[in-house]
């Protein structure tokens, strides 16, 4: 019973009495989403975006101190949470590039996610987590890089309107750790309600009017929370609901991003090129304020999820 609840109470104590400080740091040297102009910012004033720094934080040491109270492979850990770093640091790159306006070709931040999303799985890969729905080597290697790289994006993309991203999460982290306790996979339980606790924290912060953001740094790290999660939770080979399912409970993100893929092809448009043309838009179009539109995506996501467990168990 402790362990369903010290991740929880730890990551979100220390989210939401670190946020306040990161929104003064933010301000004071300038780390802030700016609108400046862009038609695709619906904020009317710079907003700290520092969030995903103080989640990440608040994630290791949840983590770390639940090594007292259970077993797991504690270098296994320390492995993820290095790998977060590095996500965490190529969000935060993108934040401080956009601070300083300097303009890159989107063949820069594509690149560099690429190579990250290489880097990260081999890393998972020698730490023995891996995708078992094909048990081949090359496979395997492939769709956990995909799985990061998708996941960073598709989180991102669902970072448009206070608390959306961040609720999404939580949901879906829910979804996995129905899915731990399921398969008695522990560190996967320790992940998944530190990510839990972390979010409910940053989103006291975020819901609209939200007075931070998660910024890159945030969608980089919770979507490589959730493609780890995901990889971690094919526990059987050849079994497609242990495939389809875990890709479920991230939910909304995924099917989203495909279609504003396959919307991007068709138009031609750049898939690096952001628009607003997501279901949350859409939404909004339709005439719902903020807070519905993120009500109906969480009931959305919330059927996504039991759906994807439902499979599983």
């Amino acid at each position: 019973m402790v362990m369903l609840f010290l991740p929880v109470i730890v990551s979100f104590s220390i989210t939401s009495a670190f946020i306040p400080i990161a929104k003064r740091i933010g301000i004071k040297y300038g780390i802030c989403d700016n609108p400046g102009g862009d038609p695709l910012k619906i904020h009317p004033r710079p907003i700290p975006n520092l969030g995903g720094v103080v989640m990440f934080v608040a994630i290791l040491i949840s983590a770390m101190t639940s090594v007292i109270f259970v077993k797991f492979d504690l270098w296994k850990l320390l492995g993820i949470l290095s790998c977060g770093a590095i996500v965490l640091s190529l969000g935060l790159w993108d934040d401080l590039r956009w601070k300083s306006k300097t303009i890159y070709k989107p063949i820069v931040k594509f690149t560099a996610q690429v190579l990250v999303s290489v880097v990260v799985s081999v890393l998972l890969s020698i730490m023995g987590i891996r995708i078992q729905f094909i048990p081949i080597s090359v496979v395997m290697g492939l769709l956990a890089a995909f799985y990061v790289f998708g996941g960073m994006n598709a989180i991102n993309m669902q970072d448009g309107i206070d608390g959306l991203a961040g609720g999404l999460v939580a949901i879906s982290a829910i979804g996995f750790t129905t899915l731990s306790i399921y398969t008695g996979n522990t560190l996967g339980l320790v992940l998944s309600l530190s990510t839990l606790g972390a979010v409910l924290g940053f989103l006291i912060y975020n819901f609209h009017p939200a007075s931070i953001f998660m910024g890159d740094n945030g969608s980089h790290l919770l979507g490589f929370m959730l493609a780890l999660l995901a990889i971690s939770s094919t526990a059987k080979p050849y079994d497609l609901r242990w495939f389809i399912g875990p890709i479920l409970i991230i939910g909304l993100p995924v099917f989203d991003a495909a279609w504003a893929v396959i919307r991007r092809l068709a138009r031609r448009k750049p898939l690096f090129e952001g628009d607003r043309g997501h279901f949350y838009d859409r939404m909004m179009r339709r005439g719902l304020t903020v807070r519905q539109t993120v009500f109906v995506c969480y009931l959305l996501q919330a059927v996504f999820v039991s759906s994807g467990v439902a499979i599983v168990i």
